[in-house]
């Protein structure tokens, strides 16, 4: 009874990662978990870790100050750009990419995508997200995950970890560019834009 008393009073408890991905400066403090956005254009983004203990991220900027709340452990992603953020956990599976998509496929992928753009196909169970700027979302109770940010590709190969599994890993987008890639596609494949 005393070494589970002992062990528990020496586990690192609840973990929380959070992944910022700001339009603009930002500065973390780690002590105090606060991050302070000097407004701007350029891409920049940061990781927390908090403890059980800590509530969440405090943000500071010209518009004042707001706190985003992390009530349990796992990764979350903070969006702090001034564009939507979209997007999903990359399913690597183990048939690789297919050759060539029917019509009835592309379809299915144009629709999809026009959906997810408008905040209409989001959602948890699917592992697709919609994310308006200044808000905070939970997106898996695994620490380890990776989140690719818009300017980043997601990488043509990876390794099993050493439970042998495939890696979590989460690619984000703005909607800008899910827009363009997405008209990019449709004109590429002579469909019409309606």
């Amino acid at each position: 009874m005393l070494a589970v008393m002992c062990f528990a009073a020496c586990s690192p408890g609840v973990q929380k990662k959070v992944k910022i991905m700001a339009s603009g400066k930002i500065a973390v403090d780690e002590a105090t978990k606060t991050v302070t956005l000097t407004p701007g254009t350029q891409h920049n983004e940061a990781d927390i870790v908090l403890s059980e203990k800590d509530k969440g991220v405090t943000v500071k900027s010209p518009e004042g100050e707001n706190v985003y709340e992390t009530p349990d452990g796992g990764t979350y992603i903070l969006n702090l750009k001034t564009d939507t953020l979209i997007g999903n956990m990359v399913n690597f599976g183990n048939s690789g990419a297919p050759s060539s998509l029917t019509n009835e496929q592309l379809d299915q992928i144009i629709d999809s995508t026009q959906q997810l753009i408008n905040g209409q196909n989001a959602s948890d169970e699917k592992k697709t997200y919609f994310l308006l700027p200044k808000t905070i979302k939970k997106l898996t109770s695994n620490t380890n995950a990776q989140l690719i940010n818009p300017y980043n590709n997601i990488p043509g190969s990876v390794s099993v970890d050493k439970d042998g599994k495939t890696p979590e890993i989460y690619k984000f987008n703005t909607a800008k560019q899910k827009r363009e890639t997405l008209n990019e596609l449709i004109i590429r494949m002579g469909r019409n834009t309606n």
